[in-house]
């Protein structure tokens, strides 16, 4: 007797050529839509292919598995590869005698390459089987796919931000005191306080009572706290969510690790 994973296998050995060159088109296709509209290469991922080729397995066995059964037997498979996706011809034979189905591929893709897929029409006279499975196997893998995905992403995002702040940090660590006031002047949201274009000739006596040395150390004070504050944003905090980031990726490593595909 036949098993269903076997009947699968037959199937989808047929189909190993059309699948692999149609995930590379897909993943092509892709590549020249993100490039036009984002402006830079989409990254694919060894996962990433992986699952954009389960789709389309996941797909394929969604649309067989309401007519083929576990005894079935294959009998011929012809596919027809085309702007449509995988279209199919097949003889399936069950108690001694033979049946025929074809399928027709329709795009219906999503807002990005993993939500791309494609829905299949079957044309047969065979019954329709409730309740059958072929692709819970191939669903289940691409979930597992899928957060490997996401962990893979978290653990980027948490290696950028490491990086993005060890090279201020490191930018900062060898500069003078004349150096880093001038650096707080270049500062998004501390570069104020390094206002070279105010002057004790601008302020209004009438107001200001204090003396001009008095004015001018109250500048000096600003700009040393403003040092201070820079150093804290800049590389105090920083040096803690590295530590906090690091031991995020530690714990997301732990878990892609448990993450095992066969």
């Amino acid at each position: 007797m036949r098993d269903m994973k076997n009947i699968k296998e037959e199937i989808l050995q047929n189909l190993e050529g059309p699948i692999n060159d149609l995930t590379a088109q897909i993943i092509e296709s892709e590549k020249k839509e993100y490039l036009k509209k984002i402006g830079k290469e989409l990254i694919i991922t060894p996962w990433m292919e992986r699952m954009i080729r389960l789709s389309l397995v996941i797909d394929l066995m969604k649309a067989l598995q309401n007519y083929i059964l576990p005894t079935d037997k294959l009998i011929t498979m012809n596919w027809y590869g085309g702007a449509k996706g995988i279209e199919i011809s097949a003889d399936i034979e069950r108690d001694g005698e033979t049946h025929n189905f074809m399928t027709e591929a329709i795009t219906a893709g999503g807002y990005n390459i993993q939500r791309f897929h494609y829905r299949y029409i079957t044309k047969t006279k065979m019954p329709h089987l409730w309740n059958n499975d072929l692709a819970s196997e191939y669903q289940n893998e691409y979930k597992t796919l899928n957060k490997i995905e996401r962990l893979e992403k978290d653990i980027e995002t948490h290696q950028n931000l490491i990086n993005t702040a060890q090279a201020r940090i490191d930018h900062l660590a060898p500069m003078s005191k004349e150096q880093l006031i001038v650096e707080l002047g270049n500062h998004p949201s501390l570069g104020w306080r390094v206002n070279k274009e105010y002057k004790w000739e601008d302020i209004d006596q009438t107001h200001y009572k204090q003396t001009k040395e008095e004015w001018e150390m109250e500048q000096q004070k600003l700009i040393e706290d403003g040092v201070v504050s820079m150093i804290d944003w800049d590389v105090k905090w920083p040096k803690q969510r590295i530590k906090d980031s690091q031991k995020k990726i530690v714990k997301l490593q732990a878990k892609l690790e448990s993450l095992t595909i066969s």
